[in-house]
């Protein structure tokens, strides 16, 4: 009876590395994980935004001399470069580097951009960083008076 009490509590240790080496840090890559979707669904929101500010650009000169609809890439880039920067501002995620990588046009009405964001992970010893990409298109809409 002596022996099987001294056994009693034995489990305990057992207990504390399966939580230690399986559960924490389960636990932290679930964290990491929702916070890549975060910041995902952050990037896709700015992209958009960017890239609907870039296909309001409209070249006023050659659509003032022969009514041709397209888009100024020059100044749409400005555009978007302007409204990413102030989508992204004071979004308050710590480890977070979002940038605008690309702009371009897919027809003269057409405009895509591709932006790209680095989220630092909270895993220690897992890699620096999780590359979080997002790509929209948006069309130039005229109204004619």
């Amino acid at each position: 009876m002596t022996h099987r009490r001294l056994e009693r509590g034995q489990v305990l240790p057992y207990v504390a590395v399966f939580l230690a080496l399986v559960v924490v840090p389960l636990a932290v890559l679930a964290v990491d994980v929702v916070r890549a979707l975060y910041v995902r669904t952050h990037l896709q929101t700015a992209t958009d935004a960017a890239c609907e500010a870039a296909a309001q650009a409209i070249d006023a000169a050659a659509f003032r001399s022969s009514g041709a609809e397209r888009i100024n890439l020059g100044l749409g880039a400005g555009y978007a470069q302007r409204e990413f920067a102030a989508t992204v501002a004071d979004q308050g995620i710590v480890g977070y580097g979002p940038a605008l990588t690309a702009i371009w046009l897919q027809s003269p009405t057409v405009v895509a951009c591709r932006a790209t964001a680095s989220v630092h992970l909270l895993i220690p010893a897992s890699p620096v960083a999780l590359n979080v990409s997002a790509v929209s298109v948006s069309e130039m809409r005229v109204r004619r008076r």
